[in-house]
């Protein structure tokens, strides 16, 4: 390589820099001139090294205390999320009530059921309904999670949790098929569970700083394990993995199969990459809404949005619709089969609303996004960006010479205000650039005044065109 690449960088605003300059001026104000002559390379070298150490644990202090006080910047956040709020009541409002009555609707099932039946379930050693019933509570609160994950816009985190409902809903068909047997591995399967957890944590609380599980517990827990396997078979014993109360059922295809779940297979794939660390989950986002066929800007979501709640609001009443209707088939009567027929009914309403509230929202994201890819680079600059933060002193010092925009307006032979049209910028403008930058055009200047923008700011959601 024939340049240093520390050429490029800019120590001129580094507080550690700043402290350790400091702490050299003051060494040095201290000594004699005749000593000055006296001072080593390796006498410098400590004293920096003294002063890194200092200066870093204070400047740590100094953030960790900002951070704190920064009272300014947590209201301006909580603002925005308001104002987002309103917005995402307006566009989704319908369909997230239509959902949370489905819920409430749900939880007063599984109450009726409890309260007529469940105590009597577990004196008479009822598996299967003292299964459904922990199921179906466990399978109520994720719909309560993923509905406040999307009044929150956050439509990734609630495709996540629905994945949980889904397993919830296939391992509830799965007993509701199966009946006792199966039911009774299940409530005691997590004896097995808790012995191999156990081993892991023992495994692990070294490093994990934690105290020790005594040797006592660890026996009883592999005593209880193995009467289990006295009890229910081998096959109970799958070394933790989760799935060795099922196996006795199991006609080696899987659950999902055996239940009719496969359908929704694809969405649950889907749903693992909202979950997992990996490339797709990553890059592809519910909450991001693209377009093949229109230049969008580049967006890199790291809190709400309003977009994509509809997959994961539509598969929740479809999950929490199942799961309900498997424990109200426990009880077969009128009430109960009134519940399962008028909430297949809500779930439909719910279906539907979740799809035209999306497909309204698609719509107003294209038009939005086309004005945006139609409009001229100078346009959006001028026109959607404050010009102090898009053309900042250190972009006047590096590419022109002008040292301020205050400078560079006056230089203009016409107002800024006048050039805000890409195709109305005069040829005096142009001559005026050439003649103080390296650019050939005052387009040539915006384009690299955005693009040095871009990397600063990163996200241009923020930076609604259409004004909604």
């Amino acid at each position: 390589m024939g340049e240093d690449f520390t050429d490029d960088i800019d120590l001129s605003d580094d507080p550690l820099i700043d402290a350790i300059r400091d702490v050299l001026s003051e060494q040095l104000e201290d000594l004699e001139e005749d000593e000055l002559d006296d001072v080593s390379p390796e006498d410098i070298q400590n004293v920096v090294e003294e002063s890194v150490e200092g200066s870093i644990e204070e400047l740590a202090t100094d953030t960790y205390e900002r951070i704190l006080n920064n009272d300014e910047g947590l209201e301006r956040y909580h603002q925005t999320i308001e104002g987002f709020q309103e917005g995402l009541e307006e566009r989704w409002g319908e369909p997230l009530e239509l959902l949370e009555r489905l819920v409430i609707w749900s939880m007063e099932c599984g109450r009726a059921i409890n309260q007529d039946h469940g105590f009597q379930a577990r004196q008479e050693d009822n598996y299967q309904l003292e299964a459904l019933l922990h199921l179906h509570s466990r399978s109520v609160q994720v719909a309560l999670e993923i509905h406040h994950l999307l009044k929150g816009g956050f439509a990734d985190g609630a495709f996540a949790r629905w994945r949980s409902l889904y397993e919830l809903s296939t391992t509830t068909s799965f007993i509701s098929k199966y009946g006792e047997d199966t039911a009774e591995r299940f409530l005691k399967y997590r004896n097995v569970w808790e012995y191999y957890f156990a081993e892991t944590y023992q495994e692990h609380q070294d490093a994990l700083n934690v105290e020790p599980l005594e040797s006592e517990v660890l026996e009883e827990l592999e005593e209880i394990k193995d009467e289990l396997v006295d009890q229910l078979g081998e096959s109970i014993d799958d070394g933790g993995r989760g799935s060795g109360w099922a196996a006795e059922a199991h006609s080696g295809q899987s659950m999902r199969k055996e239940v009719d779940l496969e359908h929704l297979y694809p969405y649950y794939r889907l749903a693992c990459e909202s979950v997992h660390a990996g490339s797709k989950g990553t890059l592809d986002r519910l909450g991001i809404i693209r377009h093949e066929d229109i230049e969008q800007p580049g967006v890199l979501l790291a809190g709400p949005s309003n977009a994509g709640l509809n997959l994961p609001g539509q598969l929740t009443a479809i999950s929490l619709a199942q799961v309900t209707t498997d424990l109200l088939m426990m009880s077969v009567n009128s009430r109960s089969v009134a519940d399962m027929m008028g909430m297949q009914k809500l779930v439909d309403d719910i279906e539907q609303e979740f799809a035209d509230a999306s497909e309204a929202l698609e719509q107003d994201d294209r038009e939005a996004s086309e004005e945006w890819a139609n409009q001229d680079i100078v346009d959006i600059a001028l026109n959607y960006l404050d010009r102090s933060d898009l053309f900042s002193e250190a972009f006047f010092e590096e590419y022109t010479d002008f040292d301020s925009l205050e400078e560079f307006e006056n230089s203009l032979p016409t107002s800024l205000d006048n050039v805000k049209v890409g195709d109305t910028v005069d040829a005096d403008v142009d001559e005026v650039v050439r003649e103080h930058s390296e650019f050939d055009s005052f387009r040539d200047l915006i384009d690299t005044a955005m693009e040095i923008w871009v990397h600063r700011n990163v996200n241009l959601s923020e930076y609604d065109i259409d004004g909604k």
